[in-house]
C-alpha cells in the first residue's frame, strides 16, 4: 500500500512549479476575497476550516473579524486567533456576515450541499455573502492535472480514455466517483454556479489562476455571492 502523499506536498509545496504557481494563486484570491468582503467587525465562518491556516492569515490581515471554522473531517485545528466549532448547531442564527468555503462543495453529495445551503441560510445575517471556490475539472488543464498525478505521485487515472478526451477537448463531464470525498472526478463547477444563483444574487464570478482566460484554462472557480431574501 502506498504512503498517503501530504496535502501540501500536491499544492502549495508541489514539485511541479505550475501546479504549485495554481494552488499559491487560488490561496492568495481566497484571501483577498474575504477580507476585503467581510464588513468591519463582521463575523466569517470558514467552512472545511482544515487545521485552521486560512483562518490565522485572515485574523492577521483583519484583526477586527470575529473568525469561526468548521470542519468535520479534522481534528486539532488550531483555535489561535478564532473559535473552531464542531457543529454549526453551536452557533447562533444569523450570526455570520461571511461565509467561506474553499475547495469543499465538491467533495459533498447532495443531502450534504442541500445541509450546506440551509445551515447558511440560518446562520447569516440579511445582506450575508457567501465566498466559495470550487475547482474546475475539464478542459485542457484536466490533462495536466492527470500527468501531474501520474508522474509525481506514481497514481492511475481514474478517467478512462473516452472520458478523459469528452472532458478535456468537449467538456462533457465524466460521472462523478464514487467516492466523493477524495476525488473530483465528474465534477461540474457549471452546475453548483446554477445552485448558487438560486440561492442567491451572484455578485462576483472570477477564474484562477488566469483571470482574462476562458475558463477551460483555469482550474479554479471562485464566486461571491450574497444571500437572496
Amino acid at each position: 500500500m502506498k504512503a498517503e502523499v501530504p496535502y501540501a506536498k500536491q499544492t502549495v509545496c508541489s514539485p511541479n512549479p505550475l501546479a504549485r504557481f495554481s494552488h499559491r494563486t487560488r490561496h492568495a484570491v481566497a484571501l483577498r476575497l474575504a477580507t476585503e468582503t467581510a464588513p468591519p467587525r463582521g463575523a466569517l465562518l470558514d467552512f472545511g476550516c482544515g487545521d485552521g491556516h486560512f483562518l490565522r492569515q485572515c485574523a492577521l490581515r483583519r484583526p477586527d473579524l470575529r473568525l469561526f471554522g468548521f470542519d468535520p473531517g479534522w481534528e486539532g485545528a488550531s483555535s489561535e486567533g478564532c473559535v473552531i466549532v464542531r457543529s454549526l448547531a453551536e452557533l447562533p442564527d444569523h450570526q455570520c456576515d461571511a461565509i467561506c468555503a474553499f475547495e469543499v462543495l465538491e467533495h459533498l453529495f447532495e443531502s450534504e450541499l442541500d445541509e450546506f445551503f440551509s445551515e447558511s441560510r440560518r446562520l447569516l445575517r440579511p445582506g450575508g455573502r457567501w465566498i466559495l471556490s470550487v475547482p474546475i475539472i475539464g478542459g485542457p488543464t484536466l490533462l495536466l492535472k492527470e500527468l501531474n498525478r501520474c508522474l509525481l505521485f506514481s497514481r492511475w487515472s481514474e478517467y478512462t480514455a473516452r472520458e478523459l478526451w469528452r472532458a478535456s477537448f468537449l467538456g462533457i463531464p465524466a460521472p462523478r466517483a464514487s467516492d466523493r470525498k477524495g476525488s473530483h472526478k465528474g465534477f461540474d463547477f457549471r452546475q453548483l454556479e446554477e445552485r448558487l444563483s438560486r440561492e442567491g444574487k451572484v455578485l462576483v464570478r472570477g477564474r484562477s489562476p488566469f483571470p482574462w482566460a476562458p475558463w477551460w484554462c483555469n482550474s479554479q472557480a471562485f464566486y461571491v455571492a450574497e444571500l437572496r431574501a
